[in-house]
């Protein structure tokens, strides 16, 4: 199969990666729950796991990092542990259900007062769509670093700069947390320097780890309440949550093979991003062009993460990615992609959009395969109007 999913996991997985999910799976212990060989073993390469990442994001000074089981949980940590009752959150319509549906979850029963930013359309938000909705009491702002419908790519330095001026006693400033699941680590991040409170990632995207596996990385300043509460494996003694990071916010027993597939992943991803992101976005910027080409409504103009999404007139996009898949052996997605707000905003909340996510192996000839597939779909339309 042409594998074109790659926004909702990639294909690709190193053999680095197999290898070690398999050697735990094969040797496995609780980390951090025995003092014997292998739970040591085991808890040292997830402590091994967590530092990296903390260096690679820019992170490794006055950052934690919790170990979650998706990003989409990473998000609800940040949320539901950062927000108290009358907080003010601003959101954009950019953002996946992750950060959407916590958020008006929260604003419904009355805990927060949320605004949404609206940018321009197939855009990500800028500073001037944030500043119209600030008030005394805004605790929090979302960003979306790469939409996962239009592939913008929002520029979060900017933002977290301009929120740095206007807010020069970090006490008062907003908390910024960035969404980082279609994003890292092909644009760039370095969280001290942009000066970034909390950052979301799962392992099954970008770093090429598995599913099962996510983290949220936070400024030590934030009071973080946890998300979920039982064993830590320390403070036993006591029946009350502890208190320290990052044991407080990893109740119960870490998924350390996927940890430790997420450690290979992302050593790989990091070192090899700058010839696969080149690759990527060069053949992005040929599909995009080849599909407005042949007459196709394209609602993606940034190439960079290989996030490309379409619709032919007449077919609503499931029935597109069925045939595709059907009929030419294509894995791509359709739908509302987890995201409603910018699929109203580009008049796609009935039909949908089909989705065609590159990834760190795609090549030419499998986006040649998707142009000549596309031809034929719309050319059966195209006949289909011209006999009625």
């Amino acid at each position: 199969m042409i594998y074109l999913d790659n926004a909702a996991t990639s294909h690709f997985k190193p053999k680095a990666v197999l290898k070690t999910v398999l050697a735990e799976l094969k040797n496995s212990s609780n980390s951090g729950r025995s003092g014997h060989t292998l739970a040591i073993s085991n808890a040292l390469k997830n402590e091994i796991c967590r530092k990296f990442l903390l260096d690679k994001l820019g992170a490794s000074d006055g950052y934690q990092l919790i170990f979650t089981k998706n990003c989409t949980e990473a998000l609800n940590l940040a949320i539901f542990g950062s927000l108290e009752k009358g907080d003010h959150v601003i959101a954009t319509t950019n953002d996946h259900n992750s950060i959407l549906r916590p958020l008006f979850s929260l604003k419904k029963s009355g805990v927060i007062k949320l605004s949404i930013a609206l940018p321009k359309l197939n855009t990500a938000v800028r500073w001037q769509d944030i500043t119209p909705l600030l008030e005394p009491t805004t605790k929090l702002i979302t960003l979306n670093l790469v939409s996962n419908v239009t592939g913008a790519v929002c520029d979060v330095e900017e933002i977290s700069k301009q929120l740095v001026f206007h807010f020069p006693n970090p006490s008062k400033r907003p908390i910024l947390l960035v969404d980082g699941a279609q994003g890292v680590p092909i644009i760039p991040i370095d969280m001290k320097k942009m000066k970034l409170d909390m950052l979301a990632v799962p392992a099954h995207k970008g770093l090429h780890g598995i599913q099962g596996v996510g983290f949220l990385i936070y400024k030590n300043s934030i009071p973080l309440k946890p998300l979920v509460c039982g064993g830590t494996g320390t403070a036993s003694e006591s029946v009350y949550q502890p208190n320290e990071p990052p044991e407080a916010y990893e109740s119960g027993t870490l998924f350390s093979a996927g940890i430790h597939g997420l450690y290979e992943g992302a050593k790989w991803s990091f070192e090899n991003v700058e010839r696969y992101s080149k690759s990527i976005k060069e053949l992005s910027t040929d599909l995009i062009s080849k599909l407005n080409n042949i007459g196709v409504k394209v609602y993606t103009s940034d190439a960079r993460c290989g996030v490309i999404t379409f619709n032919i007139e007449g077919f609503d996009s499931s029935v597109v990615s069925d045939l595709l898949s059907r009929d030419h052996n294509i894995a791509s997605r359709s739908g509302l992609h987890c995201a409603p707000l910018v699929h109203k905003q580009l008049g796609t909340i009935m039909a949908g959009a089909v989705r065609c996510s590159l990834g760190a192996d795609s090549t030419k000839k499998d986006t040649k395969a998707l142009i000549v597939a596309i031809k034929k779909i719309k050319a059966k339309n195209d006949t289909a109007l011209h006999l009625k």
